[in-house]
């Protein structure tokens, strides 16, 4: 391979680029927000805790606001996606493998989770959870309305506790709360 093929097998797209320079900017927001309230962080203080130009930051975010909204709007598009995973498995072992990959994605993603709850934001809004559960009879929407809740409240204890526990019991024992809650409305 010459030289100009191997750079370009290292060269980014400028969607990668840009992908990465706002995964930057939303790392560096939460990591300050975590010290701090928005209203006392500058544009400064986030492009330097994300090693990215001024230009750049405007060139995705027309304000920390903006940014925090992409913050939030990232963390809740990462849960949804994760419930809806749980509800497309069909059997027990389905579900406990995407039960566990619940847990492993929201311990990847537990500083963003941890600022969110701590702040007593709800991790997934009443129109999020009404578009996972669809269209469905009353009884079972309460059913799995319980379940979604039990799950983001196991969730957030779990990260507010530390992550002692590895992601795998976790999502064993979330499975059996939620089998548990399907046995009684039988």
């Amino acid at each position: 391979m010459n030289e100009l093929e191997r750079m370009n097998i290292l060269r980014l797209s400028n969607a990668e680029a840009n992908k990465i320079t706002r995964d930057c900017m939303k790392a560096a927001l939460v990591k300050l927000l975590n010290e701090k309230d928005l209203p006392q962080i500058s544009v400064t203080e986030i492009v330097t805790a994300a090693g990215v130009s001024r230009p750049a930051f405007y060139r995705n975010y027309s304000s920390k606001e903006d940014l925090l909204e992409d913050v939030i709007a990232s963390v809740k598009e990462l849960l949804s996606k994760v419930v809806m995973l749980w509800r497309a498995a069909e059997t027990p072992s389905e579900k406990l493998e995407r039960m566990t990959q619940a847990f492993t994605e929201a311990g990847k993603n537990s500083v963003e989770l941890g600022w969110l709850i701590n702040i007593g934001h709800p991790l997934l809004t009443d129109e999020q959870v009404d578009s996972i559960i669809g269209d469905e009879n009353l009884a079972s929407a309460y059913m799995k309305t319980a379940c979604i809740s039990a799950i983001f409240s196991i969730i957030r204890r779990w990260i507010k506790g530390g992550k002692k526990e590895p992601p795998e019991s976790m999502a064993s024992l979330c499975c059996g709360i939620i089998a548990g809650i399907r046995e009684g409305q039988a």
